[in-house]
Parts: structure tokens; C-alpha cells; sequence
């Protein structure tokens, strides 16, 4: 099968999601080609995939987006298109023809922020595209539920599918101290909003129990600027430097994982604590809220910082019941998560969009 994927800018779960779909692809022997922001460009050229970048200066410069994805059809005509994020779909099903549209899946991880594309096009046009969508697939179910009754998506054209997290930690290799808590916070690419969360709740959380510490798992360029945050104020605090592959390094030395509402509506750390069996305390929003719920774990509180100190003090005075909690659900978790089994739902999506796909897409509009 040949595949285009488009991926629009996005945080940590939406590049995860990408180099899932395009791991599973590879090994399944499909043709994949790539069209993606000039960031995630590096990335994929250095895997060996096919890519060419969006034009440098937005996603939403329309005219140059569109440009980059004829010349590619162009080149490769394939047999399904899969737009990542709000602006690839809306740019994918903007751009081609109602016909193209039975061959294109649309994936959204992240609630709709506001500015990502313009409010106009949002109310105007953006319905409409969606529901030319051979299939949408959402992270989660709050976000399925607002496709269809925002969006006004047949029900039967969304499915929930999440990205895949492989477990990163051995069966027992959770931390069990009680010198704690370790307070882990793994979102040093997020806004400073969920910064000062962090900080204040542990900060509140060290008047219970002074031992308390914060541990943030942050990518190398993020350091900086989050120790220059820190300074001055009074919580114990490092930062361990996490790739994929490091997540051992963090997820193993902490207590438990607060995750307040960032910048993604599942956030990969969430996912990665859960299929390896660390307390989570998280805010009752969006994809974090849905999880905890739907695997029956972890503990939801308002997204402040007192709710947060709250949450941290509560876990910790009953330690031992919350890794049980934990570990007995994480199987659960990897079964929920698995890469293999994300994989399968999305090739089967793939194959029936295929399979019911009967002409080449044309590029002239048949509208």
C-alpha cells in the first residue's frame, strides 16, 4: 500500500504518534512518503523516510501548503492519505477534491486550541471538511464526542485510537522508597502555566511532608529556561534529560506523576506512567481525565496548584495502596496502549479506505 502522511506542528504526543504510524507502515512493507514541518523533517530524513517540508513560516500559509502537497501527489499517487492535527486536515480536505476525501483519515490527539487556525475558516469551512473525511480517528473520548457534535461527523466515521507507549520499566522496577515523595513532572516543553503548577503544588505539598522534591523530565533544550524559572524559588528540584529512550532514567525514580492540562490533550507521560505502573494525580480535563476513568486508576483533581498539593498529599499518605492500585492496573494499560495493537486498528482503517477506493485522486476540483 502506498501512504502520504502530513503531520501539522505539534507537541511530544503528536510526534510519538508519527513515528508509530510510521514504524508500523515500514514494517508491513507499505510505501510511505511524508509531508511534515521542517522540525519534524530532520527527524524522518535521519530514519530514511521519504519527506518533503512544508514551506518555512506556518502550516496555515495555505497557498504554499497546498502547493507542497500537489507537487508530492504529483510525484507518488497514493492508495490512502493520513492528515495528523487540526491544520493537516483541514489543509488535506481543503485542497483536494470531494473524491480524494474516500481516501483520507484524519488523526486528532489535542482539543482545538484557539488560534491554531483561524476562527472564520473554523466556523465556516471546517465542518464541512471534516465530514468529507473517509475516517477520523481521536486520542480520546472527549474529543470523539466533540467531533460529532461540534463538528457533526457520522458517528460511524470516528473511532477512538490512541498513540502507542511501550512499557519502559520491568515488572517491579517502580520505585518502593519511603524518603519521599519524589514528584515527578514530565512537561518540560509546556507553557509556564503548567510550570508554576508544578512548583506551587509541590512547594505547598513540602509544608506536610518537607521531604518532597520535584523531578522534571524535560528535552536538553528546555533546561535551561526551566532552571532560569526555578530560580529563586524555594523547592527542592532537578531535571532529568529524557529521549524516547530514556524514559527508564525517569519513570523508575519517581513516587508518583501529577500531569496537569498542558499542551497536549493525552499527554504521553500520562500513558508512559500508566503502562508502567506509577501513581498518576491528574487534572480532571480532556484525554487525562477520560483515561484514569476508563482504566479505573490514579486519582483526578481540579487543574490548580492547591488541587495538585492536595492530590500529591493524599497519594503519598497511602503510598502503598496507590503502587497497588497502579501496578494491578497496568496490564490493562499495556494492553489499552500496546504499539502493536494501535497499530492494527489503524492498518485496518487503512485497508477498508483502500479497498473501497475505486479511481486515482484527481488534482481538479470535482466539486
Amino acid at each position: 500500500m502506498r501512504l502520504l502522511l502530513l503531520a501539522s506542528e505539534g507537541g511530544d504526543a503528536q510526534r510519538r504518534a508519527l513515528h508509530g504510524l510510521l514504524a508500523s507502515a515500514r514494517a508491513r512493507g507499505d510505501e510511505v512518503r511524508m509531508l511534515a514541518p521542517d522540525r519534524e523533517g530532520k527527524l524522518l530524513r535521519d530514519a530514511g523516510i521519504p519527506i518533503e517540508s512544508w514551506q518555512p513560516g506556518g502550516l496555515f500559509h495555505v497557498l504554499r501548503s497546498i502547493g507542497a502537497l500537489r507537487r508530492a501527489l504529483d510525484r507518488h499517487v497514493p492508495d490512502v492519505i493520513h492528515a495528523l492535527g487540526w491544520a493537516a486536515g483541514a489543509v488535506v480536505l481543503g485542497a483536494l477534491p470531494a473524491s480524494a476525501a474516500a481516501r483520507t483519515v484524519v488523526t486528532l490527539l489535542d482539543p482545538l486550541r484557539e488560534g491554531e487556525i483561524p476562527k472564520a475558516f473554523v466556523e465556516r469551512r471546517l465542518p464541512e471538511l471534516l465530514r468529507r473525511a473517509a475516517h477520523v480517528t481521536c486520542a480520546y473520548e472527549t474529543l470523539a464526542r466533540e467531533v460529532v457534535e461540534r463538528f457533526g461527523v457520522a458517528a460511524e466515521h470516528v473511532s477512538v485510537v490512541p498513540y502507542g507507549v511501550a512499557a519502559a520499566l520491568p515488572p517491579g522496577a517502580a520505585r518502593t522508597g519511603d524518603d519521599g515523595p519524589i514528584v515527578g513532572y514530565a512537561g518540560g516543553a509546556e507553557p509556564e502555566r503548567a510550570w508554576e503548577i508544578a512548583f506551587d503544588a509541590v512547594a505547598s505539598a513540602q509544608r506536610t511532608f518537607p521531604a518532597a522534591q520535584l523531578r522534571i523530565a524535560a528535552p536538553g533544550s528546555a533546561g535551561t529556561p526551566l532552571r532560569a524559572y526555578a530560580r529563586g524559588r524555594d523547592v527542592r528540584y532537578d531535571v532529568v534529560a529524557v529521549a524516547d529512550a530514556g524514559a527508564t532514567a525517569f519513570f523508575g525514580a519517581i513516587d508518583l506523576l501529577i500531569v496537569p492540562q498542558g499542551r497536549d490533550g493525552l499527554p504521553w507521560a500520562l500513558l508512559q506512567a500508566l503502562v508502567d505502573g506509577v501513581p498518576v494525580v491528574g487534572a480532571d480535563r480532556d484525554g487525562i481525565g477520560d483515561t484514569l476513568r476508563a482504566l479505573g486508576t490514579g486519582l483526578l483533581v481540579d487543574d490548580d496548584d492547591a488541587a495538585f498539593a492536595q492530590g500529591i498529599v493524599h497519594t503519598w499518605s497511602a503510598i502503598e495502596g496507590a503502587r497497588r492500585e497502579a501496578q494491578g492496573r497496568r496490564a490493562a494499560a499495556i494492553a489499552a496502549f500496546a504499539p502493536a495493537q494501535v497499530a492494527a486498528r489503524m492498518t485496518t482503517i487503512y485497508d477498508r479506505i483502500a479497498a473501497a477506493a475505486t479511481s486515482p485522486i484527481p488534482l481538479e476540483n470535482d466539486d
